[in-house]
């Protein structure tokens, strides 16, 4: 697993994430719920609420990055100043998922609450395995463009604090963020699956 810079720049396709607390519940305790899922099924649901990380992107990404062997890790980040990441407020349930809203399944009872704001296009983004990152092992911004425009850099902000990006030197480009460096608080394995529907 990712845990070191050398092995974040060799990743290609990413989602890139700034992480801020839920609902109230501490940031570690979050973690180490989805941690203790994935030991004890497999797989643990993360729920994003994004348009430049939607469902869509996050799973054409997967397929692009599929056809060249390569896996897609999300990185979360910390936000570049205290309280620059809106906390999540609601914490509604989701009790089934879908890849394909069709065929809907209830999750597995070995499975810690999935909660967020639920709408008609809710989705979460699966995740294999995750790392806490103990070190102050940081990420470039300027590394990756926004997979969606590839001439465009990474631009995040309260309204889209999620980004799925592809590696690519954005370094001169004028329209790119000001705060570039970002320490890293953990890095999560996309699952096969990719990203599902919720309801």
């Amino acid at each position: 697993m990712v845990q070191t810079d050398e092995e974040i720049q060799k990743l290609k396709y990413v989602v890139i994430s700034v992480i801020g607390s839920h609902a109230g519940e501490p940031l570690e305790e979050i973690f180490l719920r989805k941690i203790t899922d994935i030991t004890r099924t497999g797989k643990t649901f993360w729920i994003i609420n994004s348009t430049k990380a939607s469902l869509k992107l996050i799973n054409q990404m997967k397929k692009t990055a599929l056809k060249e062997n390569k896996d897609i890790f999300c990185i979360f980040i910390e936000p570049s100043q205290k309280g620059g990441s809106a906390d999540t407020k609601l914490s509604e349930p989701a009790k089934e998922y879908s890849e394909d809203k069709q065929i809907w399944q209830s999750f597995d009872e070995k499975t810690s609450p999935v909660t967020g704001k639920m709408t008609t296009n809710s989705y979460a983004m699966v995740f294999e395995k995750i790392s806490l990152i103990e070190s102050e092992l940081k990420l470039n911004l300027w590394d990756y463009a926004d997979f969606d425009n590839q001439n465009e850099p990474i631009k995040l902000n309260q309204f889209r604090s999620s980004f799925c990006g592809i590696q690519k030197n954005m370094f001169d480009n004028p329209n790119k963020m000001k705060s570039n460096l970002r320490k890293i608080v953990a890095v999560a394995k996309l699952h096969s699956v990719g990203a599902i529907w919720l309801r």
